[in-house]
């Protein structure tokens, strides 16, 4: 299995292998010493797949927020096209190696829901937010002389010219909490529910190779209906990794005090319970498998007379 539906079993299970030719014969006697960089990819090629892809959809979609913003490029349609292409691209670089998760909110809803390794989730995560925050490093490095421009030298994250929201999400300054909640709940859910239905073999899902395509329509759509009132962030990663750039880089601590933690409760609660939300609709409504465990109960043993 390639893509996001290789997270139903190890990615290393069936890794392809190079064609004959490409590879040099082995000589007599010879035997090949790996290095040290290969003994530690090959020990954590998963997440550093994830570190990777995260790295690359940030270096295109803040880049993108920065180019249409301080420089007046483009269309508005041109921000969420540029962001789907971002994800098509990094599911493409990763999706054969760790499954292109690319958002913690996927990785625990398939570790639930899918019987992905739980043991993998918090280094997939970790993962997920250090190359989004690698990925916003070098797109704040690529656009700090038009950032001094636009903002004559300051650093601020709300206002007339602030740029802190080219990096992470940040509401419109007239929505109130709930409905900023709402919406980040709302969109996870859907994109959830749609990463779900595009790896269910049992349904229509996308020929070999073409799941980043699929997602790229996903993403776009998302972001073109829902993504005006919050930014659109449905993933943590996305949002926290530019957000500790942003801490480092001198827009201050109202990156995390603003809105009460908007950080915290927008960022992170919203689209984990928006994510399991839209998870759990799925299975409930459409998923047949024996691996969700809406559709299974886990087998009760007494053991000592104690339930095991």
């Amino acid at each position: 299995m390639r893509g996001l539906d290789r997270a139903y079993s190890d990615p290393n299970d069936d890794q392809r292998m190079a064609p004959a030719e490409a590879v040099e014969p082995e000589q007599p006697g010879s035997r090949s010493i790996l290095s040290r960089w290969a003994l530690f990819r090959n020990a954590y090629r998963e997440e550093l797949a994830e570190f990777l892809a995260c790295f690359v959809l940030i270096v295109i979609g803040a880049g993108v927020d920065c180019q249409y913003v301080l420089q007046g490029s483009g269309v508005a349609l041109s921000v969420p096209l540029t962001w789907a292409f971002g994800v098509a691209g990094a599911v493409w670089i990763a999706g054969g190696v760790s499954g292109g998760h690319l958002n913690p909110v996927v990785t625990l809803c398939l570790a639930i829901f899918r019987g992905f390794p739980m043991r993998k989730v918090p280094r997939y995560a970790v993962a997920q937010v250090l190359g989004c925050f690698a990925g916003a490093c070098i797109a704040y490095a690529n656009y700090h002389f038009s950032i001094d421009q636009y903002e004559n030298g300051l650093r601020t994250i709300h206002g007339a010219t602030a740029t802190g929201g080219l990096f992470f999400t940040m509401p419109q300054p007239y929505l109130p909490a709930l409905n900023c909640f709402f919406d980040e709940f709302l969109g996870t859910a859907v994109l959830v529910g749609v990463v779900f239905a595009l790896s269910d073999k049992s349904n229509l899902s996308p020929p070999h190779g073409t799941m980043p395509f699929a997602l790229f329509l996903t993403i776009f759509g998302l972001g073109a209906a829902l993504g005006g009132n919050t930014a659109g962030g449905f993933n943590p990663a996305r949002d926290f990794g530019p957000r500790l750039m942003c801490w480092f880089t001198g827009y201050g601590n109202e990156v995390w005090s603003f809105f009460g933690q908007y950080w915290l409760w927008c960022g992170w609660l919203a689209p984990l319970s928006g994510g399991i939300a839209g998870a759990f609709v799925y299975d409930a409504f459409i998923y047949s498998g024996t691996d969700s465990p809406i559709n299974t109960k886990k087998p009760h043993t007494f053991e000592s007379g104690v339930l095991a």
